[in-house]
């Protein structure tokens, strides 16, 4: 769910349209006309986000706005830098609008500057520098087909292009991805921080084709003990690629971090995840039931697999 729109009453229509479509650029429809009602509007959309309903009726009551007063307060626009909002301050300043709010770092970390249109609503122009990840740790495995390096933002449209596959989510035990945003929201909070997690890419191409990595166990309280976890696109299946990974990845666990044991858990229903780690040297140890409820609630078990060491292939 997210903001479709945000309206505004006005008595200036074309000053507010000119001021959003000028120094914004957002980009206007045709205007809406109610002769009945005495009612005009325009949308005005921008690059993305919501869109801006400009509206006026001669009934409309006038006022005042306050910056402390309870309820809708500001717009905000976002900038890609701070050299662009001075820019614009400046450009609007010679234009004769009011600047009631200099350019400065708030205390959440924002370049911002404020400035009223042409009725007095207050727009902020705001700025935040990307979250500097700290440097990955992640080691570079290579293997005959395949490279394993770290996530990176670039990798936002190849992780949605595989992630939106339900057949893919459904068998990994997460929610198919239903925007770009929502892949780099991942990306940023799960795949890029994380230590010892990889992209799995082709060494034909560079391609993206799935993920990888080694977490604690949540079911030992054994440091030496570490998980194995993996999804591959639904396109790259039944191509050996998880279990070339896999084997890298474990002797990368094994001989690298000093584990004795990796353990790995599967749905009943995931056959195919249940051949590779059988192919791989993997123990069945049993059904832990009822332990997970999934996103959209269903119960599921978890087949319970490990390997030790000693019996790495």
């Amino acid at each position: 769910m997210k903001i479709h729109h945000i309206a505004i009453w006005t008595f200036h229509l074309e000053k507010l349209r000119e001021f959003y479509t000028r120094y914004f650029n957002g980009t206007s429809n045709e205007k809406y006309i109610n002769s009945q009602k005495g009612f005009e509007s325009y949308f005005i959309s921008f690059e993305s986000g919501a869109t801006l309903e400009l509206m006026s009726r001669i009934d409309v009551q006038n006022v005042p706005i306050e910056e402390n007063r309870l309820g809708l307060t500001h717009l905000a626009f976002s900038f890609e830098s701070q050299e662009a909002i001075l820019s614009l301050t400046e450009q609007l300043r010679t234009k004769g609008y009011h600047i009631v709010g200099e350019p400065r770092i708030s205390g959440d970390g924002y370049f911002e500057s404020v400035v009223l249109d042409p009725d007095g609503n207050r727009i902020e122009c705001v700025y935040k520098k990307k979250q500097e990840y700290p440097p990955v740790r992640n080691h570079v495995i290579e293997t005959e087909r395949l490279i394993l390096r770290p996530f990176t933002e670039n990798d936002t449209e190849a992780v949605f292009n595989c992630c939106q596959n339900p057949n893919l989510g459904n068998n990994a035990g997460w929610k198919p991805h239903d925007t770009l945003e929502e892949s780099l929201k991942i990306l940023q909070t799960i795949f890029i921080p994380q230590k010892n997690t990889w992209a799995i890419t082709r060494k034909e191409d560079q391609l993206l084709i799935g993920a990888i990595g080694i977490l604690p166990d949540p079911k030992r309280e054994n440091s030496n003990t570490g998980m194995i976890g993996y999804w591959l696109d639904e396109a790259q299946w039944e191509k050996g690629y998880i279990f070339e990974a896999a084997s890298a990845v474990l002797d990368y666990g094994f001989n690298k971090l000093g584990l004795t044991l990796i353990s790995a858990n599967c749905y009943p229903q995931n056959k195919r995840s249940q051949r590779v780690l059988e192919k791989m040297g993997f123990a069945y140890e049993g059904i832990l039931h009822q332990a997970e409820v999934s996103y959209d609630g269903k119960i599921y078990d978890h087949l319970c697999y490990y390997l030790e060491k000693n019996n790495l292939k």
